[in-house]
């Protein structure tokens, strides 16, 4: 399966309008932090998940910057 295969996963709110580059509706938004060495096999194992489906497109961009997986830092107390 494609998710064994990332390091990381993100999952953000969906595109719509001029973002989502498309016609149709965005149901879902993920970003997967793969190794560069998996990426073709990623691709190829995401690519096959839609293959079948009548209606159903799957787009597969990047690579991007792993800036998806960052998160905010706990407050736990005064800066210094």
């Amino acid at each position: 399966m494609a998710s064994a295969i990332a390091s990381a996963r993100s999952v953000h709110r969906p595109q719509q309008g001029e973002w989502s580059g498309g016609r149709g509706e965005n149901v879902a938004n993920e970003a997967y932090l793969v190794p560069r060495s998996e990426a073709e096999r990623f691709r190829a194992e995401v690519g096959a998940l839609a293959g079948d489906t009548p209606g159903v497109a799957l787009e597969v961009t990047g690579p991007w910057a792993p800036y998806s997986f960052a998160t905010e830092a706990a407050t736990g107390g005064a800066a210094v």
